[in-house]
C-alpha cells in the first residue's frame, strides 16, 4: 500500500504525532512508514501538507552502502584519510564497519572546540586560521545548517539518513523533501558520528595539518605532517576546497589537477515572512511542524550570462565562513527551528577559468583576491560590505537601512561593494537577475532586501582527476581524490556519497 495522506496547515501543523493522526486518517491498523513529506502550494489560499505513506517494511540500507560485509582484508596496513567533513566521515565510518581501522587527519578542531572558536571570530571579526567555518570536524556543512537536499540520485541516501539519525538528527530527514539537520544539532551529530568510527577502531586525530606525501614508484608511500610521518598505501584525499596549500603539494608530488567552472556573487536577505507569504500564503513560524519556506531561482541574463541561488537558508543567519585573517566570505547557516527573522540565499553567477586566466590555481588566486577586497570594505575588521537592494539597484533608494536586519556577524559596513568583482559583468548580471528573479516571486527585488558581500566559496575551483572505475588518481596509485575539494561532490549528500563510494573501492582492493 502506497497513499498520499493530505491536510491542511491547521490540522497537522502542530500536531504532537504524525504518524499516529496518519493512521487514524486512513485506518490502518499495520504499522505505517512515512517516505515523503511536501507542501503543495500551487492553489493558494488552499494549501496542501502532503505525506505519502507505505505499509511495506523498508529494506536495510546498509546490504547496498556495505557490500563487502564479512569478506576479509589485508589487514597489514590501515587505510589514511585526509579530511574529517561529510567525505571524510563517510569514508571513515565505511573503512571502520569493513574492520580496517582507518586512520582519519583532521586539520581543525573537534566540534566542540570548533564551536567555541567560531563563536569568538562572530564576536570579534577574528578568525583562527586553523579551527573555522572551513576547517574542522564536519567540515563546513556542520555550520550551514545541514541541508540534506540534494538533486543526485543514489542508493546511499537512505544509509547517509541512517546514521544521522542513529547519531541524533532527526527523523524527519529520511522523507522531508527539503531535509535539513540543523546547526545546533549536528555540532552533536558528527561528534557522535565520530565515536561510532572509533567504537569500531577508527582513530580521528584533530590538529594533524597534512603537509606532504612521499610518492614511490607511482604509488603513495607515507604521509607527512609537521611531527609525524606515516606509512599509507591507500589514502582518501577527502579535504574542503578552502586549503590551497594542500593542492598545490599534491600537484607538485605528481597529481594530475584541472581547473574547473565556480562561481561567485554575494548572500540576500529578506524578511522570512515575506518568503512565507509568497510561497505558502501564511506564517510559518505559527506552526512547529511546518518549515520555514524555501525557494530555487535561476534566470538567464541579458548580457548573456545567468544568476542562481544557491543555499538557501529559511528563517536563517548570513555568516563568515572565511579561513584566513585578511580576507572574507559569506556563507548561511539555520538552526533545527530555522525561526529567525530573515531568510536567505546565496546569488552566484558563474564564473570559467578561462574567463580568468589558463591556469590551474588562477580561479583559487582570483577567490582570494575577492574576498581580501571585500575584507578592506568592510573596514578590515571582519566586517562585511553590505548594501540594500534598493540602493545597489539605484531604484527605490533607501539611503541606509530600512526593515530587514543583516544577519552578518560581527556586523556590515554599508557600503557599496560593486569594487569587489573585477569583472563588472558579475555585477551586472546580479542586477538584471534580481529584477527577473522578482518576476517569478514578487518579494526578491524589495528595496529593503540587503545583499552582503563576497559569497565566493560555493565550490572548488580545482579537479582531481581520477579513474572512472577505480576513483583512483590518474597519475598515483593508492590514491582516492573525493569529494567536494577534490570536485567531484557539493553539498553534505553528495560529499557523504561520494565518501561512501571511495571507501568501497578502496576496501575491495583491499580483499584477500
Amino acid at each position: 500500500m502506497i497513499k498520499d495522506v493530505v491536510f491542511k496547515p491547521d490540522e497537522i501543523g502542530n500536531c504532537d504525532d504524525i504518524a499516529s493522526l496518519i493512521s487514524k486518517r486512513i485506518h490502518s491498523g499495520k504499522k505505517i512508514y512515512i517516505t515523503k513529506s511536501y507542501i503543495d502550494a500551487r492553489k493558494k489560499p488552499n494549501v496542501k501538507v502532503v505525506y505519502r505513506v507505505t505499509d511495506e517494511i523498508p529494506a536495510n540500507p546498509d546490504v547496498i552502502a556495505l557490500p563487502l560485509k564479512g569478506r576479509k582484508f589485508n589487514l597489514k596496513q590501515r587505510p589514511v584519510i585526509i579530511g574529517f567533513g561529510p567525505s571524510g566521515m563517510f569514508a571513515g565510518l565505511i573503512l571502520a564497519e569493513y574492520g580496517l581501522r582507518p586512520l582519519i587527519l583532521e586539520i581543525g578542531k573537534d566540534a566542540a572546540s570548533r564551536s567555541i572558536d567560531i563563536s569568538e571570530s562572530w564576536e570579534t571579526g577574528k578568525i583562527n586560521p586553523n579551527s573555522n567555518i572551513m576547517f574542522g570536524e564536519g567540515g563546513a556543512g556542520t555550520f550551514s545548517d545541514g541541508k540534506l537536499f540534494s538533486g543526485i540520485s543514489s542508493p546511499y541516501k537512505a544509509f547517509i539518513n541512517k546514521v544521522f539519525i542513529n547519531c541524533g538528527a532527526d527523523k524527519d530527514i529520511d522523507y522531508d523533501a527539503h531535509p535539513h539537520v540543523g546547526t545546533d544539532i549536528l555540532v552533536n551529530v558528527v561528534a557522535n558520528l565520530r565515536r561510532r568510527i572509533i567504537d569500531l577502531g577508527g582513530e580521528v586525530r584533530f590538529e594533524s595539518k597534512v603537509t606532504d606525501i612521499k610518492v614511490n614508484n607511482g604509488r603513495i608511500s607515507s604521509v607527512l605532517g609537521e611531527n609525524f610521518e606515516i606509512p599509507c598505501e591507500n589514502l582518501i584525499i577527502a579535504g574542503g576546497h578552502g586549503d590551497k596549500m594542500l593542492f598545490e603539494m599534491l600537484m607538485n608530488r605528481g597529481l594530475v589537477l584541472t581547473a574547473k567552472p565556480f562561481s561567485v556573487g554575494v548572500r540576500i536577505e529578506h524578511k522570512r515572512i515575506d518568503v512565507d507569504m509568497c510561497q505558502y500564503g501564511f506564517d510559518t513560524s505559527l506552526y512547529k511542524n511546518i518549515s520555514a519556506a524555501n525557494y530555487k531561482l535561476s534566470v538567464d541574463t541579458p548580457n548573456d550570462s545567468c544568476l542562481y541561488t544557491f543555499c538557501m537558508c529559511p528563517g536563517g543567519h548570513v555568516i563568515s565562513s572565511g579561513s584566513s585573517t585578511d580576507k572574507l566570505c559569506t556563507n548561511g547557516m539555520s538552526y533545527r527551528a530555522r525561526d529567525n527573522e530573515n531568510s536567505n540565499s546565496a546569488l552566484l553567477v558563474p564564473v570559467l577559468p578561462q574567463d580568468i586566466y589558463n591556469d590551474v590555481f588562477a580561479l583559487f588566486d582570483y577567490r582570494e583576491r575577492l574576498e581580501h577586497k571585500a575584507y578592506e570594505l568592510g573596514g578590515s575588521t571582519g566586517k562585511a560590505p553590505c548594501l540594500t537592494v534598493g540602493d545597489f539597484l539605484g531604484i527605490n533608494k533607501t539611503n541606509g537601512l530600512g526593515n530587514v536586519n543583516p544577519s552578518f556577524r560581527p556586523g556590515i559596513n554599508y557600503t557599496d561593494f560593486s569594487e569587489v568583482f573585477e569583472d563588472t559583468k558579475v555585477v551586472e548580471t546580479i542586477k538584471y537577475g534580481i529584477e527577473l528573479m522578482a518576476r517569478k516571486a514578487k518579494f526578491f527585488s524589495d528595496p529593503n532586501a540587503v545583499l552582503t558581500a563576497v559569497e565566493a566559496g560555493s565550490s572548488s575551483p580545482v579537479r582531481i582527476l581520477r579513474d572512472k572505475e577505480t576513483l583512483q588518481s590518474v597519475s598515483v596509485k593508492g590514491i582516492y581524490p573525493c569529494g567536494e575539494g577534490a570536485g567531484y561532490a557539493g553539498g553534505i549528500m553528495s560529499c557523504a556519497v561520494d565518501g561512501i563510494k571511495c571507501a568501497n573501492r578502496l576496501a575491495q582492493s583491499m580483499l584477500l
